[in-house]
């Protein structure tokens, strides 16, 4: 028997930490798999550590497998990225999955994903619709969710864990899900906590400040992120044709120029200002200015162990 936790450790904390020895405790026939996204992340952010740094860690915490998750699903919307973990999941017959939920109501989860694949139809039109509006695909896609259940998936894990039930409802995978309710988080009126989010934790890491209380890895500066390759983008933006900048996977509608006009923007943040839209949320335009940074015209050629960043080399754990 065997359980699976998909992650990105972007970067590892005592959050999974937390994870790994609840799984290791309510499960303890089982053998742990972590599904971990490699040097690269879902919302398109070059990783603080490397696919080999995580994977140490992840072992040395309790995890018994470490699987990549392939490039082509780890660095695309959500329903891509779970689409390939449940699929690897599956093919490696693990027969449970356990992920961190805000609601932790799995059964609630599983209606929803039930009513989503029975009505398949609705759905597509609710989401057709919703895109011809101008919305982003996630929120076209809890727009076309509502539109059939009444109900709205708001928090960030549940949205995540709702898509790998879909995966599981959708094929009929023989693999049954399980959720970890999200332990309460560092604040003024939580000081003593030890954890916090991932996204928390960069900040901290982006301002060169310790995070000892949340995390056993240290990192130094210059950390890797696409703020830190953002002169790189400008050079190759400025340089490359609009017409070849389109060849770039994820690259459409006229976006190649949009990136150009705002291109002499002085850093990442402000060039995410002036380019995001209603279309296009942050997350996708970073998974296109990543691809524009690799040259990547179809991420299920490009092979990422190739890629060698100096930036690396200043975490330790």
């Amino acid at each position: 028997m065997a359980i699976a936790i998909i992650a990105e450790y972007n970067p590892f904390h005592n959050g999974h930490i937390y994870q790994l020895e609840y799984t290791k405790k309510n499960f303890p026939e089982d053998k742990i798999y972590v599904i971990l996204s490699g040097n690269f992340t879902q919302r398109g952010e070059i990783s603080l550590a490397d696919f080999e740094t995580k994977s140490k860690i992840a072992l040395k915490y309790g995890a018994d497998f470490i699987i990549r998750l392939p490039f082509k699903f780890a660095t695309q919307a959500a329903h891509i990225f779970a689409k390939g973990a449940l699929k690897i999941i599956n093919e490696h017959k693990i027969n449970k999955i356990i992920f961190g939920s805000e609601s932790n109501d799995v059964e609630n989860l599983y209606n929803l994903a039930k009513l989503w694949n029975d009505n398949q139809a609705s759905y597509n039109a609710s989401l057709k619709y919703a895109l011809k509006l101008g919305y982003s695909f996630p929120k076209a896609s809890a727009f076309a969710l509502e539109e059939i259940t009444g109900q709205k998936i708001v928090l960030p894990n549940d949205i995540l864990g709702f898509e790998y039930i879909k995966q599981i409802v959708a094929n009929n995978y023989p693999i049954k899900a399980y959720t970890l309710k999200r332990k309460e988080e560092y604040s003024e009126k939580n000081p003593n906590s030890k954890v916090v989010s991932a996204t928390y934790l960069r900040q901290l890491i982006s301002e060169n400040k310790s995070i000892s209380q949340f995390s056993p890895m240290k990192f130094q500066q210059p950390v890797c992120s696409l703020a830190y390759l953002y002169p790189e983008f400008q050079k190759i933006v400025r340089e490359t044709p609009a017409e070849i900048l389109a060849k770039t996977w994820l690259i459409s509608e006229g976006i190649e120029n949009l990136f150009k006009k705002h291109i002499d923007q002085p850093n990442l943040e402000k060039f995410l200002s002036a380019v995001n839209s209603k279309r296009y949320t942050n997350s996708r335009i970073k998974r296109a200015i990543l691809y524009i940074l690799f040259k990547i015209e179809d991420p299920a050629k490009f092979d990422e162990t190739k890629v060698k960043l100096e930036c690396w080399k200043n975490q330790e754990y």
